[in-house]
């Protein structure tokens, strides 16, 4: 698998700025074609996570008077995921819609590109410039783009600032100080790191973490290694990032019964102080904030998985990307959204109000203390792409999320989470 070394370029890429048009609205008593031409005005769109989106739409229909954005939300990414790939089945799917980049669960690009249902984008003015790591990720199995990238995501330790404060710790660098943190936040009666795995798609990000630096920094070329049939979760230091997530478990890190709290509950969590910080994507600090009390603020540091502080990788890629329905009531207008989603003023909007960076051009967006430390990583050579981007189907993921529900509940081991990760790798069905 590739290093995402070249997203310093990648992040100076010169996308054109697409000028956004106002558009006529039909009158009252409006038949015939003013009627369709009403009907033109009308896009609808769907996304996991509400707040970045909406207001990525109420600044599209600021910059087209006479638009209308009906939005559907879901906060779960499992129903919405499932959601949506029933609406694109059934031909009831909105035209514009949130998506996964690259491959390894079903609403990814290259899972949805390959049934036939996402709207070629390659003649899209910022899809000529894209670089060769998004085209990567934003293409489907014959090369057509298919989605235009929207932010760059990292997996780290997200921290209450105020609550750290107020415990007076630091901050872990390495793997031995991540326990001691553990350890001396119990003692203080405070969660070091709040969890909740029953929304099953958390419960990957702490392995995420972890393998960056005991997996696919010291080698990019695991997964390929692994097509190639020389390589394996079992027999790869998948096996320690599995025993050190349970012993984050074993020595208190978590909150009780990680199994039975939501990520909702664990944003509540973080966000009121009762946990220090999270092992998240960063873009979860929106949600944080709509429970904090105000003046709340939150930074991020790599999350440690050696005795190595210069040793350790931040995930970084492409966090959210969006694509049209190859069967959209209204293609026009879900086009030009996403040449505002790919211009720099879009850009910067969503990157802002998501707590990412953004995937493109965008000479207006200012790094915070989230996602200085994610460029830096990315500068110095100390980032990896999310391990399922490069997973050949969408079953690793699914037995991942599953497997580690069942491995926190006692009723599985560690080898036998990665025997079924390496069955499904192997699968072609």
């Amino acid at each position: 698998m590739k290093s995402i070394k070249t997203f310093t370029s990648m992040c100076c890429l010169t996308v054109t700025a697409v000028a956004l048009s106002a558009c006529s609205t039909a009158g009252p008593g409006a038949t015939g074609a003013d009627t369709a031409g009403a009907a033109s005005q009308v896009l609808t769109l769907a996304a996991a996570g509400q707040g970045p989106a909406k207001a990525a739409v109420e600044a599209f229909e600021k910059a087209n008077p006479g638009v209308t954005v009906q939005t559907t939300f879901t906060e779960d990414d499992a129903s919405y995921q499932q959601q949506i790939r029933t609406q694109l089945s059934s031909g009831t799917a909105p035209d514009v819609f949130r998506m996964w980049p690259g491959g390894g669960n079903t609403m990814a690009v290259r899972d949805l590109g390959a049934d036939g249902m996402l709207l070629d984008l390659s003649g899209e003015s910022w899809a000529g410039g894209l670089s060769p790591d998004l085209r990567a990720v934003t293409s489907d199995p014959n090369g057509k783009i298919v989605a235009v990238p929207v932010t760059i995501g990292a997996i780290g330790a997200v921290w209450n600032d105020q609550a750290l404060r107020k415990s007076g710790l630091s901050t872990p660098t390495t793997w031995p100080q991540v326990l001691a943190f553990c350890k001396a936040a119990k003692e203080k009666n405070v969660i070091a790191f709040a969890l909740g795995l029953k929304s099953s798609w958390v419960t990957q990000l702490v392995p995420y973490a972890l393998t960056a630096s005991l997996v696919y920094g010291p080698n990019p070329g695991f997964a390929q290694q692994q097509k190639d049939g020389t390589a394996s979760f079992a027999t790869s230091p998948w096996k320690q990032a599995l025993e050190q997530y349970l012993q984050m478990r074993d020595a208190g890190c978590f909150n009780d019964s990680p199994n039975g709290v939501g990520y909702d509950e664990q944003m509540q969590m973080l966000a009121q102080g009762k946990a220090l910080g999270v092992v998240h994507v960063l873009s979860a600090v929106a949600s944080a904030l709509t429970y904090a009390p105000q003046g709340t603020t939150f930074s991020m540091t790599p999350f440690p998985a050696t005795d190595n502080a210069d040793a350790t990788y931040l995930p970084v890629s492409v966090g959210i990307v969006y694509g049209v329905n190859a069967k959209a009531k209204n293609p026009a207008l879900a086009k030009k959204f996403m040449q505002f989603l790919a211009s720099p003023e879009g850009q910067a909007l969503y990157a802002t109000a998501s707590g990412s960076s953004p995937a493109l051009n965008s000479p207006s967006f200012q790094a915070d203390a989230l996602q200085q430390p994610v460029l830096e990583a990315v500068k110095s050579g100390r980032s990896t792409l999310y391990p399922d981007q490069a997973w050949p189907n969408p079953k690793v993921q699914q037995e991942h999320l599953t497997s580690i529900q069942e491995l926190f509940n006692g009723t599985i081991d560690v080898p036998t989470v990665l025997a079924r990760m390496d069955k499904a790798f192997a699968s072609t069905k």
